[in-house]
């Protein structure tokens, strides 16, 4: 029996149809970035709570709870998957250096606005979370 064109072209269908479920059952990067941005905004914001005293330090406590399941829900699921089936597409230089810029943003810029803005904590969790979720955004862009 020879192959036929549509023996051919059925078979290219179902070989595009698994390609495409294995692409989207692939665990995706940009989840993490989203979440640490979200954790390094959230983490601002508890500090400034807390500082503020009271109910506001309940809050703050709740925001930094919050924050701290946002980052085990975001990584756990990604890295038991990681481990099996790919190699992630961001270089270690640029997490480190993502991860300094938003420690160095919240507690440095928090401390040097502190007394001056009334929210310094947070607007440097916003300044440290902006690299954070343009480099998530650029991942969603990327094939």
């Amino acid at each position: 029996m020879e192959p036929t064109e549509h023996n051919a072209e059925a078979m290219l269908k179902a070989a595009e149809k698994v390609g495409t479920a294995v692409r989207t059952r692939v665990p995706q990067e940009r989840p993490l970035y989203v979440g640490m941005g979200v954790t390094i905004l959230l983490i601002g914001l508890a500090v400034d709570l807390n500082n503020a005293g009271g109910v506001a330090s309940l809050v703050g406590a709740t925001a930094a709870a919050v924050a701290l399941a946002i980052t085990v829900g975001t990584n756990v699921p990604y890295l038991r998957r990681y481990r099996q089936v790919r190699t992630r597409s961001t270089p270690h230089w640029l997490e480190w250096a993502l991860g300094l810029w938003s420690a160095l943003a919240l507690f440095v810029l928090g401390n040097l606005l502190d007394g001056t803005v009334g929210f310094s904590f947070t607007l440097g969790g916003i300044v440290g979370a902006v690299p954070f979720l343009l480099w998530a955004q650029r991942l969603r862009r990327t094939p």
